[in-house]
């Protein structure tokens, strides 16, 4: 049986990582920072949780045995995780 618990870290793991990103607003210029009335600014806020649970979800599939900080470590990761498998796909001449 599949633990949601696990899934919910993940996603919390996406979420925190984006987070972060508003911890650095105070450190940045008014001029230069996002403009929070475009909705485009929140895709990577639900995105990433949702991917963070999803690689989580696979990994589960796989019977890989996970603890919660590895659960929050992989959601984290998981756009990097991504990146690194979209990149890995050999190019069509």
């Amino acid at each position: 049986m599949i633990d949601m618990e696990l899934i919910y870290i993940g996603a919390g793991g996406g979420l925190a990582l984006q987070l972060l990103s508003l911890l650095e607003l105070p450190n940045i210029d008014k001029k230069d920072r996002p403009d929070f009335k475009d909705l485009v600014y929140y895709i990577p806020y639900v995105l990433n949780p949702i991917l963070g649970a999803f690689i989580v979800f696979v990994y589960l599939k796989a019977q890989t045995e996970l603890n919660p900080v590895l659960a929050l470590h992989i959601g984290a990761s998981a756009p990097v995780i991504l990146r690194t498998m979209a990149s890995a796909i050999p190019k069509i001449k």
